[in-house]
């Protein structure tokens, strides 16, 4: 059994901002991987929202750039909501990815908010984002991630899933009465989950560790975001003692779970903050260290 262990270093930086030049006692080692992650950008060109300054994630996202590009990031990874409303949306703030460098992959998954466009433009959605297919995984350094479609059974992108409406019916009635009953999450369904268990075993076979992705959490504090079947994929994970952690978006707020083995994190949403919010995630042989700017705390998880 493998024992993770989290260290708040220290509680300041957890719970208040901290930037990506902070420094850590983590000694001289050179990472394996180094990841950038960003969470709900959510652009759209209208007025702010409460906490939701949709112009400002132009300039953030911007700046995000350029310190995963100044900081050698080997990937960028996007947990959704590319934007909040309209197609041409896109137009705006998918020309500020250009920037990232040629040698950093780029990678994205699919939100609730990026159907929040005209249903004709859903089946261009793949292309529009440069994604291989709506779930997929990559292995680098002995390390697989593996990214989900959270948006796969849901209300609001059926007609391009195409699944059978008494099935989307089926999970969203089946938590009725739960604070994650709500129209905007979604489900992930019966192929997506043999697909995943196919992925876990082959990491398991070739000994390599596992991060997923994925745009709605399983287990957040917040659990109102929570994908209606959340249990079915934790039952899942929580089989294979080589899972080290799960990353999503969608609450907007930042939110931590440890439990069974594995780190449930959200990283906050860009959109929410008037400073900033990203992560550069840092794979050591021995640790993960989640390098947290603006409003996203900064965690040390021990492998």
């Amino acid at each position: 059994m493998r024992y993770s262990i989290l260290f708040f270093i220290p509680l300041l930086l957890i719970f208040s901002s901290c930037s990506e030049s902070d420094s850590f006692p983590i000694g001289n080692s050179k990472p394996l991987l180094k990841i950038g992650l960003i969470a709900d950008p959510q652009y759209a060109d209208k007025p702010n929202n409460g906490n939701r300054y949709y112009r400002e994630s132009l300039w953030k996202l911007e700046e995000a750039i350029e310190v995963f590009n100044s900081s050698d990031v080997d990937i960028i990874q996007t947990l959704g909501d590319v934007i909040d409303t309209n197609w041409n949306s896109f137009d705006s703030i998918l020309p500020i990815y250009q920037n990232i460098r040629g040698e950093i992959e780029n990678f994205h998954i699919l939100g609730n908010r990026d159907f929040n466009i005209a249903p004709m433009h859903y089946v261009n959605l793949l292309d529009r984002l440069s994604m291989p297919e709506y779930y997929y995984s990559y292995v680098r350094d002995n390390w697989r991630f593996i990214a989900l479609d959270a948006t796969d059974y849901s209300y609001f992108s059926n007609s391009l899933h195409n699944h059978d409406i008494n099935q989307v019916d089926a999970y969203f009635e089946n938590i009725s009465g739960n604070p994650n009953h709500q129209f905007w999450n979604s489900a992930i369904g019966k192929e997506q989950q043999d697909w995943l268990i196919e992925e876990l075993d082959r990491a398991s076979l070739l000994n390599q560790k596992v991060i997923l992705y994925s745009h709605c959490p399983l287990k957040a504090i917040n659990n109102v975001g929570n994908l209606w079947n959340n249990f079915e994929i934790i039952d899942i994970i929580e089989n294979y003692s080589n899972v080290v952690a799960y990353f999503n978006g969608h609450i907007h707020n930042r939110d931590y779970v440890f439990e069974n083995g594995i780190h449930y994190v959200t990283i906050e949403a860009m959109v929410n903050t008037l400073i900033n919010s990203y992560a550069i995630l840092e794979i050591y042989e021995d640790h993960v260290l989640i390098k947290g700017a603006g409003e996203q705390q900064s965690i040390l998880i021990d492998l």
